[in-house]
């Protein structure tokens, strides 16, 4: 099965907290792979929302496939990490941001210093909970965090795939107080597929670790215009209604009928408490 299903939403890296998505505008490519325009020149961009954009799986083909002139270079690195990076550079312009600091046997994706204080960053795709076409995870999503804080004892900041690329959430980094968001609007891969036996503890951890816990977090990650967002639906959504799909992904057995509405959609709320109280 496909990670990713149909592409949908404009980014903006200047308005991130607002515009979930998975295009790239050509403004936002030139800064995030640091080239001129005539170096995106092989890229096949489109029009959508007023915007010219392309699918972030097509910049990241085309980035991996070297035909992109004068961009970082491609090996032990991704899309999420270049585009996590200037969005550091833009939010916290006074950070130090390093990539690909080796530790042992580990390579961490991003160091980032600021104020004195140092965290490591690490973005977990899908396949660090969930099955993929390389088989199940080999390892718990938290086992290189805590090798690596006890070695050096510097953070590592898990950020989790359907944890939202923008600037309240890089704040977070560095502060507590800040409310961060999620964002589901078309992954394939959903709670409910994760691996570990304690995944809604490692779920529930890393949302507070960025500010968005609570009792509807989760219901908001998955859209459409929530928290005052620009953020798309989860196709998820009208497949549960139409009764394709379970109204419930749940991480773990763990979770009780009662729990069920912090894992699910917010306009599936009222359903899902209903069943509850049966």
């Amino acid at each position: 099965m496909a990670v990713l299903g149909t592409p949908a939403g404009v980014f903006n890296l200047y308005d991130s907290d607002r515009c979930v998505g998975s295009f790239i505008s050509r403004a936002d490519a030139i800064e995030i792979f640091s080239v001129e325009e005539e170096d995106l020149g092989e890229v096949q961009f489109e029009e959508r929302e007023g915007v010219i954009v392309v699918d972030e799986r097509k910049l990241q083909k085309a980035w991996y496939d070297g035909n992109i002139p004068n961009s970082p270079p491609r090996k032990n690195s991704s899309m999420d990490e270049l585009i996590l990076r200037r969005l550091i550079e833009i939010t916290l312009p006074e950070a130090h941001v390093e990539g690909q600091e080796r530790i042992g046997r580990f390579r961490m994706d991003l160091k980032v210093t600021h104020n004195g204080e140092t965290k490591y960053l690490e973005f977990d795709g899908p396949s660090h909970f969930a099955p993929s076409r390389y088989g199940p995870p080999r390892h718990h999503p938290f086992r290189k965090k805590k090798i690596i804080e006890e070695k050096t004892g510097i953070e590592v900041v898990n950020w989790a795939y359907w944890i939202q690329r923008c600037a309240s959430n890089v704040r977070a980094i560095f502060d507590n107080t800040v409310r961060g968001y999620g964002a589901l609007w078309s992954t394939n891969i959903h709670f409910g597929d994760f691996s570990a036996e304690d995944s809604a503890q490692v779920i529930l951890q890393i949302n507070e670790r960025f500010g968005c816990s609570g009792a509807d977090a989760v219901s908001n990650f998955y859209g459409p215009q929530t928290n005052g967002r620009n953020n798309p639906e989860h196709p998820i959504l009208s497949e549960i209604i139409a009764g394709k799909e379970s109204i419930c992904h749940v991480p773990d057995d763990s979770i009780s009928p009662k729990s069920y509405p912090l894992w699910c959609a917010r306009e599936l709320l009222n359903t899902v408490l209903e069943e509850a109280r049966r």
